[in-house]
């Protein structure tokens, strides 16, 4: 197909369009309950720290998860190179 775009550039596309209608969610709940935004401040501070590190969190186990199944292909690619063929001689 000539007019296809690349899969990686319609993701970040679609990840662009994602966080702009979850900002204009929040937005539009941050005008609503502007009173109780205000008046629970900590509250809701405390929770974007948290929710910070909890993605942090996430990303870093992810990352490990990425090497650890790196490895083991890195091994068995290696065990199978060094197995002998099961043709017979």
């Amino acid at each position: 197909m000539a007019g296809a775009t690349p899969p990686h550039r319609r993701a970040l596309g679609l990840a662009l369009l994602d966080a702009f209608t979850a900002g204009a969610g929040l937005g539009f709940l941050a005008h609503r309950y502007r009173e109780e935004l205000v008046a629970n401040l900590a509250v809701i501070g405390l929770s974007l720290v948290f929710l910070c590190a909890l993605g942090y969190l996430i990303r870093a186990a992810a990352r490990a998860l990425f090497r650890a199944g790196s490895r083991v292909d890195a091994i068995l690619a290696e065990e199978l190179r060094d197995k002998p063929s099961p043709r017979p001689r």
